[in-house]
């Protein structure tokens, strides 16, 4: 049974059709700048086609300039400003990654809150970004993950995820963190740890790594002591865990996988912001 409260949601990638979706199960839903039309879902190709609401999704990141949505789907630019009029008072705006957005929409009178800040969705976003990464390794390695010498830098959430499955694969890894008690947890989990204070020393023995840490710690020194066809594989969200340049002047192979979760796993992923939505709703009150 659907709630009296109207959520738009607006942009992003495939995932967010998902999203759209889901939400339609318990609320009214309205939709801009998404690639498809949805069950149960009033889709728009522009504001002045879409009723107030009462709940704003935005997209992950929610906008690059702090003036248009991130809406590679869109028919045209979606402008944060377009959006102000279909807000109703007191409406609650969602969103990943605000950015410069984040005070357009506060300075508006808007409430807003950030979902890829929440654990849950933290912890099930992991999943498939690990298991995009399982799947790159496959392809771009010419041999298999059993017997491989595979470096995972971090151990965060999508750190650890991704050992336990390389591991599963059968392939040897090794965790390099910088916190002793995420090293040990390594361990524990039947992995090799070392700091990574010794990456340079020690990077040249493996076959690929994947980088989870989004500050650089894959650097020029250090990627000149990798094997030359070793594959590096950075997780991290902008600005990313390699120097590029340096990666590229050395012709290491490198893959950026940005947003893995909307591009291989997009049911998933949507439902994961769905979920998460539906749960802040939840606390304030809101959901049905």
């Amino acid at each position: 049974m659907q709630s009296e409260k109207t959520i738009l949601v607006v942009g992003g990638d495939l995932r967010y059709a998902y999203t759209a979706r889901a939400l339609a199960d318990k609320c009214s839903v309205h939709a801009l700048g998404l690639m498809r039309q949805l069950p149960g879902v009033h889709c728009a190709d522009t504001p002045g086609e879409l009723p107030g609401c009462d709940i704003l999704v935005l997209p992950m990141p929610v906008s690059e300039d702090g003036v248009t949505v991130h809406a590679p789907y869109a028919a045209s630019p979606v402008l944060l400003r377009d959006l102000l009029p279909l807000l109703h008072p007191g409406a609650l705006v969602l969103g990943g990654r605000f950015g410069k957005a984040e005070d357009f929409f506060r300075m508006a009178g808007y409430e807003t809150d950030d979902y890829s800040r929440r654990e849950e969705f933290a912890l099930f976003n992991a999943i498939p970004t690990a298991e995009g990464a399982v799947g790159i390794l496959l392809d771009e390695l010419p041999r298999t993950l059993y017997g491989a010498c595979v470096l995972v830098t971090g151990y965060g959430r999508i750190g650890r995820f991704l050992a336990m499955l390389l591991r599963s694969f059968g392939a040897e890894v090794t965790v390099a963190a910088r916190r002793s008690a995420d090293r040990a947890r390594a361990e524990m989990n039947g992995c090799r740890a070392i700091p990574v204070s010794a990456l340079a020393e020690e990077i040249g023995r493996f076959d690929a790594v994947c980088n989870t840490v989004p500050v650089c710690i894959l650097t020029a020194d250090v990627l000149a002591a990798m094997r030359e066809d070793a594959l590096i594989l950075d997780l991290a969200s902008k600005p990313g865990g390699t120097d590029r340049e340096a990666a590229q002047k050395l012709g290491r192979r490198f893959v950026w996988a940005l947003s893995l979760p909307g591009r291989t796993a997009p049911v998933t992923a949507g439902q994961t912001i769905a979920r998460t939505v539906m749960q802040m709703l939840a606390e304030r009150g809101l959901a049905p």
